[in-house]
Parts: C-alpha cells; sequence; structure tokens
C-alpha cells in the first residue's frame, strides 16, 4: 500500500496531555470561591426573613456580653482615676514642734510609694473650717485650735494590688513618731475590685453561653438548608462531587452569617454608646469631670466581626460534617 507522505507530516490533532501551571490552579482556586462566595449570599437574599431573623439572633447574642465588656471597662477607668486622686490624710500629734513637723515631711516624701506631699498647719485648718462650716463666729470662743495639722499625701498609682500597697504605706507612716493617725477610705476601692472581677466571670459565663447558643442557631440554620437541597446534594455526587465540594456553601453560608451577626452588633453597640455617651458627658459636667465612655474602636468592630465569622464558621461546620455524611446517592 502506497504511503501518503501529506498525511504523515501534518501534526497530530487528538487529544494530549497538558500540564496545568500552578498559576493557573491558583486562579481556577481563586475564582472558584469567589462564585461559590457569591452564591451563598445571594441563596441569603433569597430568603430574607429567615436571614434577618438569624442575624438578629447572632447580633444580640454577640452585643450582650460585649456591652458588658464595655461597662467594666469603663468603669474600671473610672475607678483607676479616683484610686489615682485619692489621698491620705496624716494628722500630727498636738505639742510637735516645726523642727520634728519637718523631719516627718521629709520622712514622707521620701518613700517610694509617695508622689507629693502638701502641709497644712493647724491655724490654715481652722481657717479652712470656718469658711466651710458656717461655724465661724462661734469658733472664735475656743480657748485653742482644736485642730491638728496635717499633711495630705497623695500616693503614686500603684496598680491593680493598690489596695495592699497603700495599707502598707499607711502603717509605715502611722509608725513615725509625731504622726497621730492616718485616714484613707480604701474599704470602698476594695468592694469595687470585687464586684468588678465578680462581673468579668459573669460577663465570661455569659459570653460562652451566648456563644454556644449561637452556634447552635447557625447549626440548625444550615441543617435546614441541607436538607432543602438534599436532591440537589444526591445528583451532584452521583457525578463524582466530593464531600468538600459540597461542603463549601454551606461553610460560607455561615461564615457570612457570623460576619453579618457581628457587623449589626457593631452597629447596635456603637449606636448605644453614641446614645447613653451625651448623658454621661452632661453628667460628668455636673461633677466638674472629663470622663468619657469608652467605646469599640475600629479593632474592636474588626474584633468582633472576626468572632462573628469564626463562630458562624465552626456552627457551619459542625453541622456539615453531621448532616452531610447521612445524604449518599443510593
Amino acid at each position: 500500500m502506497a504511503r501518503n507522505p501529506g498525511l504523515t507530516d501534518l501534526p497530530m490533532r487528538g487529544a494530549k496531555d497538558k500540564k496545568i501551571s500552578l498559576a493557573d490552579r491558583w486562579k481556577s482556586y481563586i475564582a472558584y470561591h469567589r462564585i461559590t462566595l457569591r452564591n451563598a449570599f445571594k441563596k441569603l437574599l433569597v430568603e430574607p426573613v429567615q436571614t434577618l431573623l438569624t442575624v438578629t439572633v447572632i447580633a444580640i447574642a454577640l452585643a450582650l456580653p460585649s456591652a458588658m465588656f464595655l461597662m467594666l471597662k469603663n468603669v474600671e477607668q473610672l475607678g483607676s482615676g479616683v484610686q489615682a486622686s485619692a489621698q491620705l490624710s496624716v494628722f500630727i500629734k498636738k505639742g510637735v514642734t516645726s523642727q520634728q513637723i519637718k523631719q516627718v515631711q521629709k520622712q514622707i516624701s521620701d518613700l517610694p510609694k509617695v508622689f507629693s506631699v502638701d502641709y497644712i498647719s493647724a491655724d490654715q485648718a481652722l481657717q479652712e473650717f470656718k469658711a466651710l462650716s458656717g461655724f465661724g463666729q462661734a469658733l472664735t470662743y475656743l480657748d485653742d485650735n482644736p485642730l491638728p495639722a496635717v499633711f495630705l499625701v497623695q500616693p503614686i498609682r500603684l496598680g491593680t494590688s493598690s489596695s495592699n500597697q497603700v495599707e502598707q504605706l499607711v502603717t509605715t507612716i502611722t509608725s513615725f513618731n509625731a504622726v497621730d493617725e492616718v485616714l484613707v477610705d480604701m474599704l470602698w476601692l476594695q468592694r469595687l475590685s470585687v464586684m468588678t472581677d465578680i462581673s468579668q466571670k459573669l460577663v465570661l459565663a455569659m459570653g460562652v453561653s451566648l456563644i454556644i447558643g449561637v452556634l447552635l442557631v447557625i447549626g440548625n440554620t444550615i441543617r435546614l438548608g441541607i436538607h432543602s437541597r438534599k436532591e440537589e446534594i444526591v445528583v451532584v455526587k452521583l457525578i463524582g462531587a466530593t464531600d468538600a465540594y459540597v461542603r463549601l456553601p454551606f461553610l460560607y453560608s455561615g461564615f457570612l452569617l457570623g460576619l453579618l451577626g457581628g457587623l449589626m452588633a457593631s452597629i447596635l453597640l456603637v449606636g448605644s454608646l453614641l446614645w447613653i455617651g451625651q448623658s454621661v458627658s452632661v453628667l460628668a459636667a455636673l461633677y466638674q469631670s472629663k470622663f468619657d465612655l469608652t467605646g469599640l474602636g475600629f479593632s474592636g468592630v474588626l474584633g468582633l466581626c472576626a468572632l462573628g465569622s469564626v463562630i458562624g464558621l465552626c456552627g457551619a461546620w459542625m453541622a456539615v460534617m453531621q448532616h452531610l455524611r447521612t445524604i449518599e446517592p443510593r
């Protein structure tokens, strides 16, 4: 049989293997996830009422512990400010000499935990008492000045263990010879510290409980979505789809629900702080204070959205792993 050179010299037109580059694989991977995310978002918009209810529940569950955490943060800020301005009143014994008073003042000033020392003589104390008490005329009939000299001692800001350190400072100053008594009202600060510690534990317990509730809500939502698309999942698996392929849209749905819930919780908190902050500013002005509420800030909003996204993703993962394995082609 004669050989046809024209046919044999033509290049082969059949299928042949082609190696896919890493860049093409990455582009395909990104495109697949982008399309899946867009489709998951569209499916949430198809059921706006159910999506809104789920997002609202997630937002409330995230906003409640976050609001209590912000409240505690502001209380700690207020308490630390008052604590920093707390003073010790050091009363000097009657009859001490001016040299002894100067010695006590130097001893107190040399203490490492003392920020400043102000001296008020007995005469100055009497004049202030006459001006502020309204008994100025009656005090003129006294034979001698009943008020002692006093040092107003400003301790440095001592941190979280300030109660114990201030007590040590009081004990040290009381041991000085010319000192009669040291007064400081630390009991209410101790109570505030204990109440803050208890509140932090309550916030933590509430946060954990609400996070578990959010996981259950998202898991139930994803479970309903899986059952509503059961036939579609069976068909996709029949043509060779893996569990990872089927799982991804539901994971994105949980991620989006958590993200939207965190965003709504941030809006609720920011709006509430702006609303309450005006009244707090007016109250602080009446007490001649510059105290302002501490809000979430940009990092707080991002953190709340990230927390909601992680919780939504975890809830969807648990639901998918539990219910997807029961759907198999027969």
